[in-house]
């Protein structure tokens, strides 16, 4: 028996034959990668995300990023300045009666439907033209919708 099959050989440069071998290498990985993504997330194990969680996580931090108000950089420098307390430590100043003002910076509006109890009303539009009101001697305890 003889075989007539013709046999095709093509020479490529070994520069050539690790390029294909690269992108081979690459395909390779992206296909494993891909197979063991799909099996994480299929099991449920912690930290195993789709593409499309992946997505939605990254569009939903964007889109809090975006709905923030940009402050202005003389503001945002001066604002860091400023300590922050959080409910729970106003509470317990006003509880013990200490040396505080507590200041309502929304609209007269607002502060005419409900505000917290011997507050000064000292809308923001109003503030630099109004500063002057308040006790030097006392800590000042602002809130509002934006604070």
């Amino acid at each position: 028996m003889t075989d007539n099959k013709k046999r095709i050989s093509i020479k490529l440069s070994p520069k050539v034959f690790q390029g294909i071998l690269a992108a081979l290498a690459l395909v390779g990985m992206f296909l494993v990668g891909m197979w063991l993504g799909r099996a994480h997330s299929a099991a449920g194990w912690p930290g195993s995300s789709t593409i499309q969680q992946l997505r939605s996580q990254v569009v939903g931090r964007i889109q809090r990023q975006l709905q923030k108000p940009t402050p202005s950089p003389a503001t945002a420098s001066r604002a860091a300045e400023v300590p922050r307390i959080g409910l729970e430590e106003a509470r317990e100043k006003l509880e013990i009666g200490a040396n505080v003002v507590i200041v309502d910076v929304r609209s007269k509006e607002y502060f005419d439907e409900g505000h917290i109890k011997g507050a000064l009303s000292l809308p923001l539009s109003e503030m630099e033209a109004r500063y002057g009101e308040l006790s030097s001697d006392k800590e000042i305890i602002i809130y509002g919708d934006r604070c």
